[in-house]
């Protein structure tokens, strides 16, 4: 059974559709796909995307009830993307985890301090949850730092040593090791694989998938044109 770990799929909550009737074709294409289970991870950036956790369970429901109406054998489950800054310990007292999980995702901006990123995390860890990282090969922070990147741009080699074969001691990046060592899981986006966001990050995410990094996947899908361009490329 495939199960969609990220998406922006239920509508007017952020920047995903904005229409209803463009996240039940989203659905459609999910279910076509063979996906049998999607979690809805709205954002939750402070002063950006702040809806309750009320609108968000609102919005699952209506969007099930018209997938059920309509025949789209697709089960939407919840969560949220939280975004990593100063204020996301703010929501640790009542966060909308994903659904039958104690999974928080957590997305980590690049531009962000490595203190900040250890200290959250450490946090939300210690609350008993465990972060779900989102898309870490878009996160420059996470990158490996071991690597040449020949004329062509994509990666030249990413061990002195070889394949780490999931051992975290030998991880190129601190960071990256700080984070598999307090139990933190990784989320990949489909479309990275594939040069979606580019070829650095497509690189990053070939050799994440390498290193045995990734525990969960998702499309991160945003709308019925980039869900098509997702699932037909596959990985």
């Amino acid at each position: 059974m495939l199960t969609d770990y990220h998406s922006h799929i239920l509508p007017t909550l952020d920047d995903g559709p904005q229409e209803r009737s463009a996240s039940v074709e989203m659905a459609r294409l999910f279910a076509t796909a063979g996906y049998r289970e999607v979690y809805c991870t709205p954002h939750l950036i402070k002063g950006v995307y702040e809806v309750s956790t009320a609108r968000v369970l609102g919005e699952r429901k209506a969007l099930q009830g018209e997938l059920d109406r309509e025949g789209i054998s697709l089960k939407l489950l919840v969560g949220r993307e939280y975004y990593l800054d100063e204020f996301l310990l703010d929501f640790l007292a009542d966060p909308l985890l994903l659904e039958g999980t104690n999974w928080m995702m957590i997305e980590i901006p690049s531009h962000t301090s490595v203190d900040l990123v250890k200290n959250t995390l450490f946090a939300v860890a210690r609350r008993g949850y465990t972060p779900l990282i989102a898309h870490p090969e878009r996160c420059f922070l996470l990158e490996f730092t071991e690597y040449e990147l020949h004329s062509g741009g994509m990666w030249k080699k990413w061990f002195s040593r070889g394949s780490t074969e999931g051992n975290e001691n030998e991880l190129g990046n601190e960071l990256l090791r700080y984070l598999k060592q307090l139990g933190c899981k990784f989320q990949a986006n489909l479309g990275s694989f594939n040069g979606q966001y580019g070829n650095r990050v497509k690189g990053n995410a070939r050799l994440f998938e390498k290193a045995g990094i990734y525990t969960h996947v998702g499309t991160d899908a945003h709308s019925p044109e980039a869900l098509r361009t997702i699932l037909g490329s596959g990985s």
